[in-house]
């Protein structure tokens, strides 16, 4: 296995280790201590401490809306540290969202991230994900 292959390989276990399997705990195996997490809003976006925050809150907000929801890795591209990664999840609106109640709709989504991977793990990520798309499905 490539390097870059093996950068791919730990994007795609933290996908599925930590948000198809709902499991926090395991963020410090995919994550650098001292990581950057660009998606974040705040200026408190470095280190493994802010990164469980953020992460504790996309689980309560969307994994409550959308209990089913399962994330997959469409396509990737790997150069140097970087790994860019097409995601699309697939689930039903289940639970309040946002303040909008549970519709019982299917819904699907898209994200683009990118991370640079440092010794095997993620030091630093940027995301764009479509949530305009993501609100019109849920108010169609």
């Amino acid at each position: 296995m490539t390097d870059l292959d093996k950068n791919k390989q730990v994007i795609q276990n933290f996908i599925q280790v930590v948000w198809n399997g709902r499991n926090l705990t395991a963020l410090k195996d995919f994550w650098t201590e001292n990581c950057i997490n660009h998606a974040m809003s705040s200026t408190e976006n470095c280190g493994i401490d802010a990164l469980r925050v953020y992460h504790e809150s996309f689980f309560e907000d969307f994994f409550a809306a959308f209990p089913d929801i399962q994330i997959e890795i469409v396509q990737q591209v790997a150069e140097g540290d970087r790994v860019v990664s097409y995601i699309i999840s697939h689930g039903k609106h289940s639970g309040s969202f946002y303040g909008i109640a549970p519709t019982g709709r299917s819904i699907s989504t898209s994200v683009i991230r990118i991370d640079r991977v440092q010794d095997g793990k993620i030091a630093e990520h940027w995301s764009v994900s479509d949530a305009v798309g993501l609100m019109q499905q849920l108010q169609s």
